[in-house]
């Protein structure tokens, strides 16, 4: 096959073949520095990896390299209203989203201040009865309850009205926050935000409960005064990792720079954390004594944690991160894992029902908008994200009473979801996201007029070739090339994700030696025995 050529594949994928050529100065260098084989020289440079520098920073992300919160938009501002509040013990309330990026936030912070002795509550919204954000009732609940300072956590960037609700019944609001912003900001006393300030924050892709571990340390170092940080600060921040890495992979971020410092040490963490309720998750999920990796999170414990608020309530889940008694964290463990059954179940009828809308369509259009009535609310994202992997479209899958319908949004490469929302925005009850998820409430009656909108601007800004789904090659290789030394070297690259894809390579005349047979609980993966210029390999997927 032609250098640097593409290929449509397995399931219409286009694959994305690299091109061969001799190594470059580059590769010859980190092949000599680092003492690795041209394979492992090629993926670093092809990841704009290209200097020995960058490639020991990224092989070795060491925590010392985590940039200080205090360089985040607001910061100084909200460690400060944060100290006042305590000092003056006022009461302070985080309201945090119902994902795992949320919960996680609102614990890291509640348990930070409640180690400082800070009169702290939580309050999550319920995702089917009151949807996302900071709604007006939700902060006029809070304000009759008495509080005196609110803190929202992976929310309340673009709400505007709430926030003014919030400051005209006397609540100070500090806004934490990694969304995107509208060209208006609420009148908080301060924004604490990955992507606001000159200079801008060096991580643009930090996570809500980035933004939320930032405000944790910044609030410890306010409080304590100069450096070092007493030892309990210290080792609570150290236990904070694990609740980012959950949350930095779970919220689907770039697991590139302080990202990947994050996450690398989180993953560690976890096993060995200090955490009840973090013990009686590995535990449900069965992997206690067990290493977690990325996959261990995303399709494992990240799910467990989200059950709570797309099957229940997601205050459950802030409670088990929060609680010190064992017993209660092992029900709540328990009853989240029952909760993520029913969930994967009621997931997957939607699923067949969302497939068999697209069958009956004459021509497959450039975006989806699927909905029925009594389709549960909280499972609609993951099936957008089903259809998304199926047919390669922008999706939206919504709920519907009959009088307004919501839902979620997942895109494809190449089409903005923030900007295809705001395209409709004349059309909706309210809606946001960022590039590749987002949200909508409308009424019902303006279904198919948001359909039409949608697909057409997804039609004008996208060419007919983007709808075929492309999985990029790394390289290819020789049989006598995959050796134990070179997976070693793999290995260092972990941990993989969003912006890391775990390497993936090519043989050349590679044939099946031997009929495939599948192996594993429920037959699940695929075995095979192949040959290539008469070396013998075993692989399974």
């Amino acid at each position: 096959m032609p250098n640097g050529t593409e290929a449509v594949g397995f399931k219409k994928r286009r694959w994305q073949l690299p091109a061969t050529h001799p190594p470059t100065p580059d590769e010859i260098q980190l092949c000599r520095e680092l003492q690795c084989d041209q394979i492992m020289a090629r993926l670093l440079v092809a990841r704009s990896l290209n200097s020995v520098d960058l490639a020991r920073e990224f092989l070795d992300p060491r925590l010392t390299r985590l940039h200080g919160p205090e360089l985040l938009h607001g910061m100084a501002a909200a460690a400060e209203i944060i100290a006042l509040a305590i000092g003056r013990r006022q009461r302070i309330v985080l309201f945090g989203d119902y994902d795992v990026d949320g919960i996680t936030g609102t614990a890291m912070l509640w348990r930070m201040l409640k180690t400082a002795g800070a009169d702290v509550r939580y309050y999550i919204p319920h995702r089917v009865e009151e949807g996302y954000g900071m709604s007006v009732p939700a902060v006029e609940r809070i304000a009759a309850e008495g509080c005196d300072l609110l803190i929202s956590i992976d929310c309340g960037i673009t709400a505007l009205e709430s926030v003014a609700k919030a400051r005209s019944l006397g609540l100070k609001v500090i806004v934490s926050d990694h969304h995107t912003p509208g060209a208006t900001l609420p009148e908080a006393q301060a924004i604490v935000h990955p992507l606001l300030g000159e200079p801008a924050y060096p991580n643009a892709h930090l996570c809500g409960a980035g933004v939320a571990f930032k405000l944790a340390w910044a609030t410890a170092n306010r409080l304590c005064g100069s450096p070092p940080l007493p030892t309990t600060y210290r080792n609570l921040l150290m236990e904070f990792l694990g609740l980012v890495a959950l949350a930095t992979i779970a919220d689907v971020v770039p697991l590139m720079g302080e990202n990947r410092i994050l996450v690398k040490h989180g993953l560690a963490q976890i096993p060995r954390s200090e955490f009840v309720g973090i013990q009686a998750l590995l535990a449900a999920a069965g992997f206690a004594d067990r290493k977690i990796d990325g996959t261990a999170v995303g399709y494992f414990l990240a799910p467990r944690l989200n059950a709570a608020g797309r099957m229940d309530h997601a205050a459950l889940a802030v409670e088990l991160l929060t609680t010190p008694d064992p017993t209660r964290a092992a029900e709540i463990a328990q009853f989240l894992e029952k909760q993520n059954t029913q969930r994967q179940a009621t997931e997957r009828k939607i699923v067949e029902a969302a497939m068999a809308q697209v069958k009956t369509m004459a021509d497959l259009p450039p975006g989806l908008v699927l909905w029925q009535q009594g389709w549960h609310a909280g499972v609609v994202g993951i099936v957008a994200s089903r259809l998304v992997e199926a047919f390669h479209r922008p999706t939206f899958v919504l709920a519907t009473d009959g009088q307004v319908a919501g839902g979620s949004a997942r895109s494809i490469p190449g089409l903005n979801l923030h900007l295809a929302i705001e395209a409709c925005r004349d059309l909706l009850i309210s809606g946001g996201g960022h590039a590749a998820a987002g949200g909508v409430r409308l009424a019902h009656e303006n279904l198919e007029l948001f359909r039409q909108r949608f697909c057409a601007y997804v039609r004008q800004q996208m060419p007919e070739n983007a709808f075929v789904a492309s999985m990029a090659v790394d390289g290819w290789v020789e049989p006598r090339q995959l050796t134990t030394e070179l997976v070693e070297w793999l290995e260092r690259m972990a941990p993989f994700g969003h912006g890391n894809p775990r390497p993936r390579f090519a043989l050349r005349q590679a044939r099946i030696q031997a009929p495939p047979r599948r192996v594993g609980a429920g037959g699940t993966h695929l075995q095979l025995q192949l040959n290539a210029d008469g070396i013998l390999s075993h692989a399974i997927g």
